[in-house]
């Protein structure tokens, strides 16, 4: 034991070689199973919500509905199959197919449902627009949008602007 000068007790007494004993080797395999096993465990976690988002079944919504319409008129937007797209557009729409023609739609778009509000023969249908679905870790953010609809003796049809245009010629 040792003393200060001042006869306080300082502790056992030490050498710089004294070193604390080293842990056993299986001390260290046992903490390291865990964090491995964890590791796996989200990995494995990770790929399964990549491989249900990929795989997803699409719901398909009857199409005498707004929810339904939108959904054509998006599927048609992203096959590329502007006349169709174009036929949905309420008969005094500013928009017609060279519109879409002239639009950019990446091909890794994805359009999800959020709601449908129907007043009467006017409905709003409101979407998820992601332009990059693999954006960040989980998925890109993308936009909203508002589909508006009226309720004609043809069924539902689209009004003003829609996705993906922002201005239109009719022409």
């Amino acid at each position: 034991m040792t003393t200060t000068d001042d006869g306080r007790d300082t502790g056992p007494e030490t050498s710089p070689d004294t070193r604390p004993p080293e842990a056993p080797a299986h001390a260290y395999r046992a903490i390291r199973r865990p964090v491995v096993m964890a590791l796996v465990a989200l990995a494995v976690a990770l790929v399964a919500i990549a491989v249900y988002a990929v795989t997803r079944p699409v719901k398909v919504w009857d199409r005498s509905t707004p929810a339904g319409t939108v959904q054509a008129y998006v599927t048609a937007v992203l096959d590329g199959d502007t006349v169709a797209a174009a036929g949905l557009f309420a008969a005094d729409s500013p928009c017609a197919a060279t519109d879409l023609d002239r639009a950019v739609v990446p091909g890794e778009t994805r359009v999800d449902l959020i709601g449908t509000d129907v007043q009467g023969t006017q409905a709003q249908v409101r979407v998820r627009v992601v332009v990059d679905p693999g954006a960040g870790p989980l998925g890109g953010g993308g936009e909203e949008r508002t589909f508006r609809l009226t309720r004609t003796g043809a069924g539902w049809r689209i009004d003003g602007i829609p996705w993906p245009l922002y201005d239109c010629s009719g022409g």
